[in-house]
């Protein structure tokens, strides 16, 4: 504990109050007051005297002995107590020293007596009881001359001295009661978990680990940012040691004790009180474990109670008059509680933690004042329980106590700790359970059906809405010209945004994309350099990354950042050593880098190299080695370090209350926090979601709801998984790798048994009657896991406070392509297109797209490829290649819907070399017509060879899909059917037909169609 320090003007306040109420009726007449303390009790730190210590002093000083007049104020106490109040000495305040000296401390005592017997009537504090040597050397003194006095006693007024508290006492409070609502939160936590895990615990047992949680260090520190900023630890301590009490046992008393009962899940009250600076504050919560209607009724009626106490404590009122007004309101609603109610409403409450001359009973006819605290404690003891089966909950009592202050004639209650039903109610039943049971209503009768046949051509093919080839002719032509209108405006539309977003009123700041010097350092002072430089050889400090090279007799530390490369050569006896440093001008350094590794300055002169030589070929060889070695570490370190340089660290999951917890079971996440796949359970809390292993509890992965950037659920309908998917702002480390995908899954069925009678589906007697049943069976299973996954989708977006939305892919606007090294396929959603299935897993924001670009559209080739461009430049482009050419018109509807413009063209571009131009200057790019020259070059690029080499060069890394020019070209490709051609020598005769031939041609096979 720091040293006592005595806030002097709090103490000369505080004694003039007192000296001020000195010969007044409130402290029986008394003209003096004397106050005698001797060891201090731990077993009862609130007798008055120790309170009037606390109040004027801010400590109890022990042994000491205090005389109040209204001129003067006397101490007699140690030479070491002493120290800390001589600060206080003026001509009206003397401290007298004590000694090892048995007659001068006999002195000391006769000269106070002498000082006493001056007043006409002393105040004393009759009930107090000290002990030690102190008490031992002064009551002979004073048994001697007590009879002779006038003694009264001021214990009342000293009380009322006390009652109102200034604003440095309030702040005391204030954080007392602070501290004492997070240690009920932190007895709700062990509570839920002990009832919910059905530990064997007794109710003394988690009485106990709450009281010792006031030693956690780390627990108190965390504390400081809620409660105050200059929290002192070290001056928190308990007012009594916490109760809890539950099993039908109950004892509303402030002096009740736990039991050794095991705590049981039913009603259990809790109560606590911290002391802080010796202020001392008081909580009492009632916790209901699944509650029955009729104490759910009961505890609402406790709550309109301490409403009802809180409106009748005001200024002026008596303490009777509240407790009379909250026992007529109880009368009046529940006249069957009446007999069940404490006895009265709370107390005063300060330094004393129960003041005994201000209980608000019926009895009590001192009078509220402005700025006073109150410990407000309200309750029904013994309520029976008529509809109980267990014994222990045969009988029940509800209780609630809070720490208010009255000020400006409002009740401001400081243990703000939740009360409301709704947060003190736990229901231990499974939350899935509610969805296994919805899922279980689908029975027989909701098994799914197919779609009416009526609806199907329209569901399936655009064709077959017309029967006439020229309607259907017409509205292709109306949708297309449509398509290239809208198509017009959307590329109109992103040269304007490009031109003003690169504006010079709003283009970035040249300085922004300026090289800076990343700064590094080998030694601060030249002691630093380690004593092995001595014999002038060069030397690696792996501590510092420092290469030290002998120089002109002295050693010179180059820093490993500031080499570049090196080389060794060995020429006769010599072995040489060239090292080279980073400089402008030199290969490698002339690049834009957002980084570089050395300062550049014109005034500057840089060494751009280094040659040693030396006979020492071991030594020589080793070093470079050292340095070489040191170089890539360096390297990789660069490298992990700005692989990591998004990711940001997630705050901290605030976890639910466990009876409140939702929580789906049995599910598997990618990528796996374990080695071994195993099903997890995924909970929704406060601020986010966890993902718990049950191999290890610290196997867990946290996504805030604020991290969260899209929320997708992909039903198991053709898929083997079922699936919620979070796809995030900023990446996660999971397995030392990061990833800006989460993904929770199940599997939709098992390929292996038949759930249905646990036959081998690998041995299904193909043609049994029962056949058809299992496969509705199977639909019906599938259908129930999707209503369960997804309905625990929209849990976690409405947990989310309006953050996060469920994003649903749509399957019949699916395509497949190759996004990766693998066919998948992708499929649009409202705000995306995603492919979740197979990792890699694929989320592109529609949002962020600047334009998309269709590669290799020409007849003839059977795929097609799709490139898309992110308003972020700085972004790499994404490739999905062999897109079937069958969804090409699909697809551009689809870009057209979501307005994105989008241009062809029939090869692929080298996209690196345009996405560098344009990051160089993008002003300049949309000048010179932005994206413009998409649209405009397909023609031209087919023209021939040359114009094909262009500044934008044509790269095709997948060309296996494209049709053959020659087979010398592909004489080693083979295999695949994309490589060869996609038509052969007798297309090539059909395409001599013209139009109307094959208009003729096509009307004929419409009428023998219509004759069959």
């Amino acid at each position: 504990m720091s040293e006592p320090k005595v806030d002097t003007i709090a103490f000369k306040k505080r004694v003039a109050s007192l000296q001020k109420k000195l010969g007044e009726q409130e402290l029986n007449g008394a003209d003096s007051i004397l106050i005698i303390i001797g060891s201090t009790d731990d077993e009862n730190p609130y007798q008055k005297s120790t309170i009037i210590h606390n109040w004027l002093l801010g400590y109890e000083f022990p042994a000491t002995a205090l005389f109040i007049t209204k001129e003067s104020v006397i101490f007699v106490t140690s030479a070491g107590k002493a120290k800390y109040i001589n600060g206080l000495k003026s001509n009206s305040l003397q401290v007298w020293t004590r000694s090892k000296d048995v007659e001068h401390n006999k002195k000391l005592f006769d000269d106070l007596v002498a000082e006493i017997k001056k007043s006409s009537k002393v105040g004393i504090l009759t009930k107090d009881k000290y002990q030690g040597k102190f008490i031992n050397e002064w009551d002979p003194i004073w048994n001697g001359v007590k009879d002779s006095l006038d003694l009264v006693d001021v214990g009342a007024g000293i009380s009322q001295a006390l009652e109102i508290k200034d604003e440095d006492e309030l702040k005391k409070l204030k954080a007392a009661s602070k501290i004492s609502s997070n240690f009920m939160d932190f007895f709700q936590n062990q509570m839920v978990n002990i009832v919910d895990d059905e530990l064997n615990t007794t109710n003394n047992q988690l009485s106990e680990k709450v009281e010792n949680k006031i030693d956690d260090e780390k627990y108190l520190n965390s504390m400081k940012k809620g409660v105050v900023a200059d929290l002192d630890i070290n001056q928190l301590d308990w007012c009594y040691t916490p109760i809890v009490q539950s099993g039908g046992k109950y004892d509303l008393k402030p002096s009740a004790q736990s039991n050794d009962d095991p705590l049981h899940g039913g009603v259990i009250v809790a109560s606590l009180g911290v002391r802080y600076k010796s202020y001392c504050s008081n909580i009492s919560r009632t916790f209901l474990i699944d509650p029955t209607p009729e104490i759910e009724k009961n505890y609402d009626f406790l709550l309109q109670v301490e409403k009802k106490v809180l409106q009748a404590l005001k200024p002026g009122s008596t303490g009777s008059q509240v407790y009379n007004e909250v026992l007529k309101f109880i009368r009046s609603e529940r006249p069957e509680l009446e007999n069940n109610f404490t006895r009265n409403v709370g107390w005063a409450i300060g330094l004393e933690f129960r003041d005994s001359s201000f209980v608000l009973n019926a009895k009590n006819e001192r009078v509220i004042h402005d700025k006073s605290t109150f410990d407000i404690t309200i309750g029904f003891q013994n309520i029976n329980n008529s509809s109980a089966k267990d014994p222990k909950s045969k009988v029940y009592s509800l209780l609630l106590s809070e720490t208010v202050k009255l000020q400006n004639k409002e009740v401001t209650i400081l243990t703000d700790y939740t009360k409301n039903r709704s947060d003190v109610s736990f229901y231990f039943k499974d939350d899935t359970e509610n969805v296994k049971k919805e899922v279980a209503d689908l029975g027989d009768g909701e098994r799914p059906k197919r779609e009416a046949s009526s609806t199907a051509p329209h569901t399936n093919s655009k064709i077959l809405k017309s029967k006439l080839r020229t309607e259907t002719k017409n509205h292709d032509e109306n949708e297309e010209q449509r398509r290239n209108q809208i198509q017009k405006e959307l590329h109109e539309k992103r040269q304007r945004e490009g031109l003003q977003r690169f504006s010079d009123t709003n283009a970035s700041d040249p300085n922004e994309r300026k090289v800076v010097f990343k700064k590094y350092e080998s030694y601060v002072r030249e002691t630093q350099i380690p004593n092995s430089v001595k014999d002038l050889k060069i030397r690696v400090d792996h501590r510092t990354n420092t290469i030290i090279i002998p120089i002109s007799g002295r050693p010179v530390p180059f820093h490993i950042n500031a080499y570049k490369n090196g080389s060794k050569n060995e020429e006769g006896e010599y072995t040489y050593l060239r090292l080279n440093f980073n400089s402008p001008g030199v290969g490698g350094n002339t690049s834009k880098k957002e980084e570089i590794p050395y300062e550049d300055d014109p005034k500057k002169e840089f060494v751009r190299s280094l040659t040693l030589r030396s006979k020492d070929n071991d030594h020589m060889n080793e070093v470079f080695k050292e340095i070489s070695d040191l170089k890539k570490e360096s390297t990789k370190r660069e490298t992990e370090r700005k692989a990591m340089a998004d990711v940001v660290a997630q705050a901290k999951l605030v976890e639910a209350k466990p009876g409140r917890l939702r929580r789906l079971d049995n599910v598997f996440v990618r990528p796996s926090v374990d080695t071994k796949r195993v099903p997890g359970s995924l909970s929704i809390h406060e601020n986010g979601l966890r993902y718990q292993s049950p191999l290890k509890t610290d196997s867990k992965i946290d996504v805030l709801f604020s991290n969260i950037k899209h929320l997708f659920f992909q039903p198991s309908k053709d898929e083997l998984y079922v699936i919620i998917h979070v796809n995030l702002k900023t990446p996660l480390i999971i397995g030392k790798k990061k990833t800006f995908d989460v993904q929770f899954y199940r599997e939709a069925s098992d390929v292996s048994i038949d759930e249905t009678n646990g036959n081998r589906r690998g041995h299904r007697r193909y043609g049994d009657e029962d056949e058809l049943e299992q496969e509705q069976e199977e639909r019906r299973r599938k259908a129930a896991l999707d209503k369960e996954f997804r309905r625990f989708g929209e849990l976690i977006a409405e947990s989310s406070n309006g953050l996060l939305d469920l994003d649903i892919p749509f399957r019949e606007l699916g395509f497949s392509g190759v996004p990766f090294r693998a066919s998948a396929f992708l499929m649009p959603t409202r705000d995306c297109l995603v492919q979740l299935v197979d990792p890699p897993f694929l989320v592109v924001t529609l949002e962020e797209i600047e334009v998309a670009h269709l590669e290799r559209v020409q007849f003839g080739l059977k795929n097609f490829d799709l490139v898309f461009v992110f308003k972020d430049f700085k972004k790499p482009v994404v490739h999905i290649n062999t897109i079937p050419m069958e969804v090409l018109e699909d697809i551009k509807s689809w870009l057209t819907d979501v307005d994105i413009p989008f241009s062809e063209s029939t090869i692929n571009l080298n996209w690196l070399t345009i996405m560098k131009t344009l990051q160089a200057d993008p002003k300049q790019f949309f000048l010179d017509g932005g994206w413009s020259f998409l649209a405009g070059g397909s023609d031209e690029e087919q023209s021939s060879e040359e114009e094909e080499e262009s500044e934008f060069e044509a790269s095709d890394e997948d060309p296996s899909d494209e049709d053959v020019d020659s087979a010398e070209d592909y004489s080693d490709g083979g295999g695949g059917d994309d490589s060869g051609s996609d038509f052969d020598e007798s297309e090539e005769e059909e395409e001599g037909e013209d139009w109307d031939e094959m208009d003729k041609k096509a009307a004929r096979d419409d009428a023998r169609s219509s004759y069959d």
